[in-house]
């Protein structure tokens, strides 16, 4: 009886579906991006939280308001290169650097941003 159940129990376990995190490809970034999209940025718990809308023509404009009440705002040109978002915002830590960023699937419609190593954030959208 013990078998059973577990054999029953296992069975539900492995035929669950679940997401597995993988990085974005270009082919994907540039099928998400072909249309205008607004991305949410940031939210509870990360510090921050604002939105991005990106055109499909390569330009980029929103704010993200800051944990401390602090509002920065975002503007500039993005293209995709290889497998990598890049963008160079005319404001910011990094104004007028292009910064390239992995995007890593946490869901269906959320990523996790790195640049490199270094943890940038979350993007999601609907």
């Amino acid at each position: 009886m013990r078998a059973i159940i577990f054999g029953i129990t296992a069975s539900i376990l492995f035929a669950s579906p679940t997401f597995a995190a993988s990085t974005m490809s270009g082919k994907e970034l540039t099928a998400l991006l072909s249309q205008d999209k607004q991305l949410i940025l940031g939210g509870p718990k990360e510090g921050y939280q604002g939105e991005l809308n990106i055109s499909k023509e390569g330009t980029a404009k929103g704010q993200v308001k800051l944990d401390s009440g602090d509002v920065i705002a975002i503007e500039g040109v993005w293209h995709i290169a290889g497998n990598k978002f890049c963008r160079t915002w005319k404001g910011g830590r990094d104004a007028g650097k292009e910064v390239c960023e992995t995007w890593v699937k946490t869901g269906p419609t959320s990523v996790q941003v790195k640049n490199g190593k270094k943890d940038l954030g979350v993007n999601s959208w609907k």
